[in-house]
């Protein structure tokens, strides 16, 4: 059934609705309804524990205001720790198949807002069922659990029902329908308890040496990749799966391998935009509710700020990473090609930026570009310090990290 946030009594909203993006509104003599936790107080010696009562089924809680959204109502709620919370998804630690006692405290320490879950957390269908029922039941809000499921090479859940569906680019030559393989995808990742496939792959395999992208691409022209992009993305998200573009502004011409090193993207704007823009551009046409920036360095653009001084080196030499370049998150994505939906970042632990910056210097990095979400940071609870401590000393303001929230709130509000 859908979720939703909890309604808020009329008095309560009509007091809040010209103070959303902050504070808690104003207390009244009305108050809410207090049902008990489902979390327990975090240990994070900084963490208020939150007045907020737990997410209920939409069919067992009224909607009440007009005037105050349940984002913006929930916005005003959430402490600066839980709100940066929401912008971590880790992996879950090694070989984790199940919510115990030992992982408890893990899981209390920082109030993450999803988890990404791999090979090594899948058994069975019901025990992934079972992990992913438990780990949302010890949330405050819905989690966003994700996985990569592309089918072919890249699968992390298929052989629990009889193996990987095919490559994209099998599905792309029109050996298999597209149409059927998202929608069994959808139904797979739903049956588990996976709302959001860091799927399909956007880029375009233009370099036949590209051994990263390869046959995880639809094809090798972009209005091949264009026309599949565009149809996974509407039956994944008809199925009740968000998906995800990935790695904009396209891995499939590079060859570097961003998962053991930086990898260069070495053509002009002019390029971009006749060719490896197309499929992004498809899919968010589509409606996708996420895009995911690769660990690329576009050398031959530039337009890049020094949003922190240890990038100005590598913008000066044109590597900077398009995963901290203001440039291609806001000025081009959101920008040029209006999308206002969550940027997930690629894996923060890939060597193509830990063998370059600290877990403190990536996380705070992409987030002042313009990421949404950090996808595994190597240390979670450094990122997430990183972050908590950027804001203290000015880096960003609250607002914006309410920008991020708000649209990680407004992924989740439309969960199932």
């Amino acid at each position: 059934m859908k979720y939703i946030f909890t309604a808020v009594l009329l008095l309560i909203a009509l007091s809040a609705c010209g103070n959303t993006t902050t504070e808690p509104p104003p207390t009244t003599t009305t108050t809410l309804p207090q049902p008990e936790p489902t979390m327990q107080p975090t240990t994070q010696p900084t963490m208020q524990e939150a007045e907020l009562p737990t997410m209920q089924p939409i069919t067992t809680m009224p909607y009440v205001s007009e005037y105050l959204s349940q984002v913006e109502y929930w916005l005003s709620k959430l402490t600066l720790e839980e709100k940066i919370g929401q912008l971590i998804m880790p992996r879950l630690p090694w070989q984790t198949t199940a919510v115990t006692a030992n992982l408890q405290p893990w899981l209390d320490a920082i109030p993450f807002g999803g988890f990404i879950l791999f090979s090594d957390n899948v058994q069975s269908i019901e025990q992934v069922q079972q992990l992913t029922a438990d780990l949302q039941a010890q949330a405050r809000l819905p989690l966003l659990i994700s996985t990569d499921e592309e089918g072919g090479r890249v699968s992390r859940v298929g052989r629990l029902f009889g193996g990987a569906t095919p490559a994209a680019f099998d599905i792309g030559q029109g050996e298999d329908s597209v149409h059927q393989i998202s929608i069994q995808n959808a139904n797979q990742l739903r049956n588990l308890g996976v709302n959001m496939n860091l799927a399909p792959v956007a880029d375009i395999w233009s370099n036949p040496a590209n051994a990263v992208i390869g046959n995880r691409a639809f094809g090798h022209t972009a209005d091949v990749v264009m026309l599949h992009v565009a149809a996974t993305v509407e039956d994944l998200q008809n199925g009740g799966v968000l998906a995800t573009l990935k790695h904009f502004p396209g891995h499939g011409d590079t060859y570097e391998d961003s998962h053991y090193q930086l990898a260069f993207h070495n053509h002009d704007i002019y390029r971009f935009w006749e060719k490896e823009a197309l499929p992004f551009i498809a899919g968010i046409e589509a409606g996708v509710t996420a895009v995911m920036p690769g660990h690329i360095s576009t050398p031959q653009i530039g337009g890049h700020t020094a949003l922190l001084p240890w990038m100005q080196p590598w913008i000066d030499n044109g590597n900077l990473p398009v995963t901290f370049s203001d440039f291609w998150l806001q000025e081009i994505l959101r920008g040029e090609m209006g999308f206002d939906g969550l940027i997930i970042t690629d894996g923060l632990e890939m060597r193509a930026l830990t063998d370059h910056f600290t877990c403190g210097q990536i996380a705070l990095g992409a987030f002042l570009a313009g990421a949404d979400i950090l996808l595994i940071p190597a240390n979670p609870a450094e990122a997430f310090q990183a972050l908590l401590d950027g804001y203290h000393d000015g880096y960003f303001t609250r607002e914006r990290v309410n920008e991020s929230v708000r649209r990680i709130l407004h992924a989740k509000e439309g969960l199932d």
